[in-house]
C-alpha cells in the first residue's frame, strides 16, 4: 500500500511541475511574434516589390535591345517583290507584269536585331525612378510601424497579463484571510439580528471578490489567448509577477522624445511625394522624346540570304490625343488632396499625442496615490481582523473596511489597465 501512494505520489508530483507556468520575459514572446508576424512578412515583401521596382526604373537610361523573326508562306505580290529584293536577288524576269501580278507562292525568313536608346523622354523616367525612391522610404516607414505596432500591442497584452494577476494575487489573498473569518464567526441564530447581519455582509464581500476574480481570470485569459496565437505556441507561461507595471514600461516601451511625427506618419509622407512625381510624368506626355536607334534586317528565302543595316536618329511629339488632356490638371489635384489629407493627420496625431502625454500625467498621479491608499488600507484591514477576532470590532465595521480595500483594488485594476493602455499608444505614435 505504501509503494502504491508512493509511486501516485510521484506521478502526481510530476503532473503538477508539468502544468506549473514557467517564466516567460517580454522580449522572448516578442522574438516569437516577430519571427512569426504575418504582418512583418507582408510589408517586407512590398519592400522587396518597392526595391526591385526602383532598381529597373534606375536603367532607364540602358538601351534596349529586341530581336524578331518570322517564317511565312506568301503570294503577296508586294510581300514577294520586296522579300526578294531584300535578299539582293531581284532578276529581270521579275519586272514581267504578269510575273510581277502573279509570282506565285513563296517562302521566306526575317530576322531583326535592333537598339533603341532614348535620349530625352520629357523627364518621364527620372519621374518614375524618384517615385519608387519615395516608394520605398516609404515602405521602410511602414516596417518600422508595424514593428512599433505590433510591438506596443504585445507590450499591452502582455502588460494585461502582469496587472490583472497581481491584482489576482492581491485579491487572493485577502479572500483566504476573509474565509477563515467567515469560517470561525459564530452568528448563534437569526434572531440576532446584528450578528447574522454581519455574516451576511461579509458573505457578500466574499461574493463580489469571487466575481472580480472570475473576471480577472477571464481578461487574463484573453490576453494570453492573443499571446499565444501571435506566438503559435500553447506554452504554460507567467510573467515575472515580482515587476512592478512602471518599471515593465520604462524597460520595455521607452518612448522616443526625437520623433517628430510616428513612423506611419512619415510613411504617408513619402507617398504624398509619389503624387508630385506622377504630376512631372504626366507632364511629360506633352513633350517631345529623342533617341537613337541601330537595326539590323535578315532575310532569307529560296534565291539568297542577305541584311541590310539602318541607323539614325527619331523623334517623338504627340501633337494631339485626346487621352492625354486633363491628366495634369488630375494629378495636380490628387497631389494637392494628399498634402491636405496629411496635414490633417499631421494635426490629429498631435491634438492626440498632446491628450496621451496629460493622461500619462494624470494616471501616474493617480496611480501614485492609489498605491499609497493601499499600502494604507492594507495595515487597517489587517488591523481590523485582529479588532474583530478581540470583539473590539463588529463584523458589519469589518465587512465596511474590507469592501473599501476591494474598491482600491478595482480601482487600481482599472487605472493601471488605462495607464498601460495610454504607455503603449504614446510608444507608438513616438516610434
Amino acid at each position: 500500500m505504501n509503494k502504491k501512494f508512493s509511486l501516485f505520489f510521484l506521478v502526481f508530483s510530476g503532473l503538477a511541475m508539468a502544468e506549473a507556468p514557467v517564466n516567460k520575459s517580454f522580449d522572448i514572446l516578442w522574438n516569437e511574434v516577430y519571427q512569426k508576424s504575418y504582418q512583418q512578412k507582408s510589408v517586407a515583401q512590398d519592400k522587396e516589390a518597392n526595391d526591385l521596382s526602383l532598381a529597373r526604373a534606375n536603367r532607364h537610361w540602358l538601351p534596349r535591345a529586341y530581336v524578331a523573326g518570322q517564317w511565312f508562306s506568301t503570294n503577296d505580290p508586294t510581300q514577294v517583290f520586296f522579300n526578294n529584293l531584300g535578299q539582293r536577288s531581284v532578276e529581270q524576269a521579275d519586272f514581267v507584269p504578269s510575273t510581277l501580278n502573279h509570282p506565285g507562292r513563296e517562302t521566306f525568313k526575317t530576322a531583326t536585331l535592333g537598339l533603341d536608346l532614348p535620349l530625352y523622354e520629357g523627364g518621364v523616367k527620372s519621374s518614375q525612378s524618384s517615385m519608387f525612391d519615395s516608394l520605398v522610404k516609404a515602405s521602410e516607414m511602414e516596417m518600422k510601424a508595424k514593428k512599433s505596432e505590433e510591438y506596443s500591442e504585445l507590450g499591452r497584452q502582455y502588460g494585461g497579463v502582469l496587472v490583472h494577476a497581481q491584482n489576482e494575487f492581491l485579491l487572493t489573498d485577502l479572500k483566504k484571510n476573509l474565509e477563515k473569518i467567515i469560517a470561525s464567526y459564530q452568528v448563534g441564530s437569526q434572531s440576532n439580528p446584528v450578528g447574522y447581519s454581519g455574516l451576511l455582509g461579509l458573505k457578500g464581500v466574499n461574493n463580489r471578490i469571487e466575481g472580480m476574480l472570475f473576471e480577472f481570470n477571464m481578461k487574463i485569459a484573453n490576453h494570453k489567448k492573443w499571446i499565444d496565437t501571435k506566438t503559435e505556441s500553447q506554452d504554460n507561461w507567467s510573467p515575472d509577477l515580482s515587476q512592478k507595471l512602471k518599471d515593465f514600461l520604462n524597460a520595455n516601451l521607452t518612448q522616443s522624445s526625437n520623433a517628430s511625427y510616428s513612423s506611419m506618419m512619415l510613411a504617408q509622407e513619402f507617398k504624398v511625394k509619389t503624387l508630385e512625381n506622377s504630376k512631372d510624368m504626366e507632364k511629360a506626355r506633352f513633350l517631345p522624346k529623342l533617341g537613337l536607334f541601330a537595326q539590323n534586317n535578315i532575310y532569307n528565302g529560296s534565291r539568297d540570304s542577305a541584311n541590310a543595316q539602318v541607323y539614325g536618329v527619331y523623334l517623338m511629339w504627340d501633337l494631339f490625343n485626346s487621352d492625354s488632356f486633363g491628366r495634369v490638371g488630375e494629378a495636380n489635384a490628387k497631389a494637392m488632396a494628399g498634402k491636405a489629407k496629411l496635414e490633417a493627420f499631421k494635426q490629429e496625431e498631435k491634438i492626440m499625442l498632446g491628450q496621451l502625454s496629460e493622461s500619462k500625467m494624470t494616471l501616474e498621479k493617480n496611480l501614485g496615490l492609489l498605491e499609497n491608499t493601499d499600502g494604507l488600507l492594507k495595515e487597517q484591514t489587517l488591523n481590523a481582523m485582529k479588532l474583530f477576532r478581540s470583539g473590539m470590532l463588529s463584523a458589519l465595521q469589518l465587512a465596511e473596511v474590507i469592501n473599501r480595500r476591494v474598491d482600491l483594488i478595482e480601482n487600481k485594476n482599472k487605472a493601471e489597465t488605462q495607464y498601460l493602455d495610454v504607455y503603449s499608444r504614446l510608444y507608438q505614435l513616438n516610434n
